[in-house]
């Protein structure tokens, strides 16, 4: 049996329906926080950031790594996941009820009164949360990414509803704010019958620390990477205005979405794919390199997008007042590469029960990173590009070679990997950049910000197919075999559906 070939189709398929479903909700989600943008200020983020970034650091203990720990275990039984359902709700009222005094200690150290209440009102998104980590990791642990995906996009959609009307009706960054928590309230009342998973009456402690002892390895790994994540608002918090820090964090949100949209999803179906060959070397190493390089495949074109048409894109989108964090947000694609690229090492280290190495890189992040930021902030907000184009590029090099190290692929073989994304990216660049200075010659053409757009954008696009057309043909050949299967398999399910339903239907 051709287990590599079959959890690689597993893969893909589950890559496939997640991805169909975040293509919608998200290209609906981009849409909309540009609207809302243009309605908000930058004040307003800033305020979101300043509530939430003691809060958010406190919520990652809700979770404990409970989740990751549901995903890893082979097998898991209804008394353990009761238990662990119980534990985590508790912990997360609790830590809930702890907002009410952190909102004042948010306003003392930003020095800013108006986040008392949007930090209090943090606190209905802790015990929320608590009700989310079974059922949800129950069905990512199955690889059921169609029904996460389904969930999602109802989430979304309900969410930017309700940050579009509060946002028109002047509730600034309460629109934010209450979008987050709809989101989640919505994720939560439609997990449970998909998942078909409820809570039991059943607590055992035993039960609970049990996962808690590989959970909680991973929770403190994460807090250290939130240390570092927020770390640079944290400094920047304290020193600008509410509305320089709103520029900062909403050039770093644009220039995250392709991470937190695209890799996201591959990320939500490598853990537990990883998980389920943690012991077949072979195939795990070739599991890693697939989803290395479709990785890259995605996001290496985007983010060189990003970077060449960042100004153009700034202008054109978004209205005066962002204007001025275009330099910022070009830079801010280039980490977003060695970000994408880094994204999948935890997760191996993770799968194959070991928490702890997950742990060391997040301390050494949580030290090097805030330092740095500390020593920037003073300087503004181009400053900042410098902490993230240098020393956190450098830290995700090093944790790659050492990824690869331990699953036994050399560093030529990753390159060799990974060749024709970055060379097409290369073409994409140089096509772009000559374009683009014929445009800007053309007097007919001034101002038409939005037709330069498209033009780059489309011409970039096919520069990039004629690329691997050229020179990797085989994988695009191969991408679409793999669709093309999937369009098979789901209208055979569908064939098999109707007839169990006919057949069902006789019988009565």
């Amino acid at each position: 049996m051709n287990t590599d070939g079959n959890i690689t189709k597993i893969v893909f398929r589950s890559i496939s329906w997640l991805a169909i479903f975040k293509f919608s909700s998200q290209t609906l989600s981009w849409v909309i926080t540009l609207i809302i943008a243009r309605i908000l200020s930058p004040d307003d983020y800033g305020l979101m950031a300043m509530a939430t970034i003691i809060t958010g650091y406190v919520e990652l203990f809700s979770e404990l790594g409970l989740g990751a720990a549901i995903i890893q275990k082979k097998t898991i039984t209804q008394t353990e996941l009761s238990s662990v359902f119980w534990f985590a709700l508790t912990i997360s009222i609790l830590l809930g009820a702890l907002c009410f005094p952190l909102s004042y200690l948010t306003s003392y150290i930003m020095n800013e009164p108006r986040v008392i209440p949007l930090t209090k009102f943090v606190a209905i998104h802790f015990v929320i949360s608590g009700l989310y980590i079974v059922p949800s990791n129950l069905l990512r642990k199955d690889l059921k990414f169609k029904e996460l995906g389904f969930i999602e996009l109802i989430a979304v959609m309900t969410s930017l509803v309700v940050m579009v009307i509060i946002a028109i009706h002047g509730g600034g960054a309460w629109a934010l704010l209450s979008g987050s928590i709809t989101r989640k309230a919505v994720d939560v009342l439609m997990i449970y019958p998909k998942a078909g998973w409820y809570p039991k009456l059943r607590f055992n402690i035993k039960d609970a620390v049990n996962l808690l002892k590989f959970g909680s390895v991973l929770a403190l790994g994460r807090s250290l990477y939130y240390m570092q994540e927020r770390s640079d608002s944290f400094f920047a918090g304290r020193l600008w205005k509410s509305d320089y820090l709103g520029l900062y964090g909403f050039a770093k949100q644009l220039a995250q979405i392709p991470t937190d949209r695209i890799v996201s999803l591959i990320n939500q179906v490598s853990f537990p794919a990883f998980s389920k060959i943690q012991d077949k070397k072979k195939e795990f190493k070739k599991l890693y390199l697939h989803i290395s390089k479709m990785t890259m495949f995605i996001v290496i074109p985007l983010f060189t997008g990003g970077f060449l048409l960042g100004e153009l894109l700034i202008r054109t989108i978004l209205n005066e007042k962002w204007f001025s964090m275009y330099v910022l947000f070009r830079y801010l694609c280039i980490v977003q590469i060695f970000v994408s690229m880094n994204a999948i090492n935890n997760f191996v280290h993770v799968s194959q029960g070991r928490p702890v190495w997950s742990l060391y890189y997040n301390i050494v992040s949580a030290v090097i990173m805030p330092i740095a930021f500390y020593i920037m902030v003073p300087y503004g907000l181009n400053a900042m590009i410098a902490p993230w184009i240098s020393v956190f590029v450098v830290i995700c090099i090093i944790w790659t070679i050492i990824t690869l190290k331990k699953i036994k692929i050399s560093l030529m073989e990753y390159i060799k990997n990974l060749r024709h994304p970055f060379q097409g990216s290369l073409l994409i660049a140089l096509t772009v950049t000559a374009l683009n200075k014929i445009i800007n010659q053309i007097p007919e053409l001034t101002g038409l910000n939005y037709m330069k757009l498209a033009v780059l954008i489309t011409c970039g696009a096919v520069t990039y197919f004629i690329y691997y057309w050229t020179f990797d043909k085989k994988y695009l050949a191969d991408i679409y075999n793999k669709f093309k299967s999937q369009k098979k398999l789901n209208q055979n399910i569908k064939v098999i559906r109707k007839k169990s339903l006919m057949s069902e239907q006789q019988k009565k």
